[in-house]
């Protein structure tokens, strides 16, 4: 158990150190000794974690030349504890992001999302899907009080939610609470995303945070699970 904990440590440092930039699409990893040495592990637990990262097309080794951080990986892999948008998400692995299929209308709110975002008034929602290379990866309902954006959020949209919210409210969202969720076919949203994007797909619900710890605005956010892959480190 304390090998199995001691490589899957190993491999979220180093899926950390690579989605944060600090090893680059391409680079050569220090030597196992060096990496053995860094992490206080022994160099079989480390080829466990090399071993993995192999198999999951993150990092790619070169006979007699050493391992390298894959230029480009089939799959988009982020640490559930970051909250980044999507769009960005999809960047950070070198593919080329778009939106398609974009949606804007307002209805009256489900009362889960009343309680959720405490108002009583109709909600505005944006929706849309995201795309990697041409291939929709993901599609999601972001659902706003109308009180928010109404007159900032009207006709076209394009763009992050965040930076939006940023520079036409002067709102900074500071955190969100996310809830991984099963599909529900029965769903009239989530059969709208199987349609979309097929039916092995993550849902995350996730209500977004101001500075002040007001909810500002909820998401559902459905991803292609052959595509997205989230990892979290548990202590």
């Amino acid at each position: 158990m304390e090998k199995k904990l001691l490589y899957l440590k190993v491999k979220e440092e180093l899926e950390r150190s690579i989605n944060e930039g600090e090893l680059k699409p391409g680079e050569k990893l220090p030597s196992e000794p060096e990496l053995a040495k860094k992490f206080e592990v022994s160099r079989p637990t480390l080829r466990e974690a090399l071993k993995m990262l192999q198999r999951e097309k993150v990092l790619i080794s070169k006979n007699g030349v050493g391992t390298y951080v894959n230029t480009r990986s089939e799959f988009i892999i982020h640490p559930l504890s970051k909250l980044q948008s999507v769009g960005q998400m999809i960047k950070n692995q070198g593919f080329l992001e778009s939106e398609s299929d974009i949606k804007l209308y307002t209805r009256e709110p489900e009362e889960d999302w009343k309680k959720q975002l405490l108002i009583d008034e109709p909600v505005v929602i944006l929706e849309r899907s995201r795309t990697a290379n041409g291939n929709k990866v993901a599609f999601y309902y972001n659902i706003f009080p109308q009180s928010l954006v109404q007159g900032h959020l009207d006709g076209e949209f394009s763009g992050a939610i965040f930076d939006f919210l940023q520079s036409k409210t002067g709102i900074h969202i500071a955190y969100a609470m996310t809830e991984i969720c099963a599909i529900n076919s029965s769903k009239k949203m989530d059969q709208n995303a199987i349609d979309v994007l097929g039916s092995e797909i993550i849902l995350l619900k996730q209500l977004h945070f101001d500075d002040n710890d007001k909810p500002i605005f909820y998401s559902l956010d459905y991803l292609k699970n052959s595509v997205f892959k989230f990892f979290i480190k548990r202590e």
